[in-house]
């Protein structure tokens, strides 16, 4: 799938997305490795070979998430024949040493201690371990047991899973990529799995002076209420200042700085998501409050004042995310990857501007089971 957009500004961008390639298509931390591994450069030129790109302007990044692996690739118009010939340079002979693999484990490993110190991180991965118990998901991108992987799982993720079978092109200005395409491997596409998550609490302590709370619960959405699920979680907790959740824990009980719930809708997973941080003191009783907010905001609907309210905001702020190239990019991706309807960004903005407060009550009032909330509590000992 190739997704085109001009850019006047004189500048080319290159996404390329290997599906089916995230760290749940692979054992426990190897995606993440592979990610790293690939910016030790060629075996012959090693980091050099960034340096050299540098030179020309060009920038070349990898990222993985739990669901695919990405190859973003930035430079002036005038250099893309370059940019393309040195990514197949670098795909043709990746360095895959012993001593670019064991460098590689050192830094990973010091990276997993520093997020011993991101207090967020680790509220948020315990929640995913909790909620996802026993599924892929429920393991960190980073991964847990790096000390495991081994250069032979490193080797096979990358000729199985960065393939070109599995590639989604996503391109700011055209370039001729055939080139690259054909050193990869074919490569088969295999079928996303869906998980649903669990409701279950979990609790970790260590010295706080303040407590980290992440929740979710399952929102497995159908695709045509997409922009019902818009309006109705901005008003209870996307929305930041006058949304439900937000005026009531931080402005009237004063208990968070910030508390929000916002919707994360992945191929492999819907869920309604929020966090706050609050003072030990209050902990159990900003969780209560919370599960108030949902319970009444289930059964009592929104109010004309709030579906009129989010509708100027979510109507008047949407020029502002499509202001630039990445932007407008990420969209098209996503109409793909999700398999939403063609030209979907463009078309919600009439089904938001035309909604009814009695569609938005009656989805709210659909989806009882937002009430059934884990949480990661992240607390002092």
């Amino acid at each position: 799938m190739l997704i085109y957009e001009k850019d006047s500004l004189g500048r080319s961008f290159l996404e390329i997305v290997f599906l089916n390639a995230g760290s749940i298509f692979a054992p426990d931390g190897v995606a993440n490795f592979a990610k790293e591994i690939i910016n030790r450069g060629t075996k012959e030129k090693k980091e050099r070979f960034f340096n050299e790109l540098e030179e020309d302007a060009i920038n070349i990044n990898f990222n993985v998430n739990h669901e695919y692996f990405t190859v973003s690739l930035k430079c002036l118009n005038s250099k893309r024949k370059k940019a393309i010939d040195k990514l197949t340079e670098l795909f043709s002979n990746l360095n895959l040493t012993e001593e670019a693999f064991e460098k590689t484990k050192k830094e990973i490993i010091a990276k997993k201690e520093n997020l011993k110190n991101n207090n967020d991180y680790i509220a948020n991965k315990n929640l995913y371990r909790a909620v996802f118990e026993n599924t892929p998901l429920a393991l960190p991108v980073i991964g847990e047991d790096i000390e495991n992987i081994t250069l032979y799982d490193v080797k096979n993720f990358i000729s199985e899973k960065l393939t070109q079978n599995t590639i989604l092109i996503n391109g700011g200005a055209e370039f001729e990529y055939e080139k690259f395409l054909n050193i990869l491997p074919k490569g088969k596409k295999e079928k996303y799995p869906f998980f649903h998550p669990k409701q279950k609490d979990i609790k970790e302590t260590k010295k706080l002076q303040q407590s980290y709370i992440y929740f979710a619960s399952d929102f497995n959405i159908n695709k045509n209420e997409l922009h019902l699920a818009k309006i109705a979680t901005f008003i209870l907790g996307s929305g930041g200042f006058g949304s439900r959740i937000m005026e009531e824990i931080r402005v009237k009980k004063g208990y968070a700085y910030s508390a929000y719930a916002f919707n994360t809708f992945k191929k492999t997973h819907k869920l309604l998501s929020g966090y706050m941080q609050t003072k030990l003191e209050n902990t159990e009783d900003a969780i209560n409050t919370l599960k108030n907010i949902i319970n009444d905001f289930i059964d009592k609907g929104i109010t004309k004042e709030e579906l009129s309210d989010a509708k100027k905001f979510l109507l008047g702020s949407e020029p502002l995310r499509n202001e630039t190239l990445a932007q407008r990019l990420l969209k098209k991706f996503n109409e793909i990857y999700l398999e939403l309807p063609k030209d979907y960004y463009k078309k919600e903005l009439d089904l938001i501007k035309n909604t009814s407060i009695d569609e938005v009550n009656n989805f709210i009032k659909k989806y009882q089971n937002i009430k059934n909330l884990s949480f990661s509590i992240l607390t002092n000992e």
